[in-house]
């Protein structure tokens, strides 16, 4: 019975190790993505075609999935979808047919961000 309970506590610290372990790696990816789009970065603006929203608890803060598209330089058209987070009070900002400004890769288009501050800076 002892090698049973020992086995189990092996067996969940080492998911949660991996989970753990997994987390950190994931971050890190996003975080050099994000760098390499900001280091050679192009401004543009994208058309928001839809949005999908999930509660963001009692904060008064929306987490939304934007779908966005948008024209490279070049003339390229580029649609994708990015998670951001926004305002309660500013939800007619981000409906379809709006604009909202974004930052993408000179190198790779496909790979960008939407220049939305951070609610939580702006609040007084």
């Amino acid at each position: 019975m002892r090698y049973l309970v020992d086995f189990v506590a092996i067996v969940f610290f080492c998911l949660l190790a991996y989970l753990i372990i997994s987390l950190l790696i994931r971050d890190a990816r996003n975080k050099k993505i994000k760098e390499n789009i900001l280091n050679d970065s192009v401004e543009s603006a994208a058309i928001i075609k839809n949005v999908q929203s999930r509660s963001g608890g009692n904060s008064g803060f929306i987490n939304v999935t934007l779908y966005v598209e948008f024209a490279t330089q070049e003339g390229k058209i580029v649609s994708g979808k990015k998670d951001a987070v926004i305002d309660a009070m500013s939800t007619y900002k981000y409906q379809p047919g709006e604009t909202v400004p974004i930052r993408y890769s000179r190198k790779e288009p496909e790979q960008f961000l939407i220049d939305i501050p951070n609610p939580l800076l702006n609040r007084k």
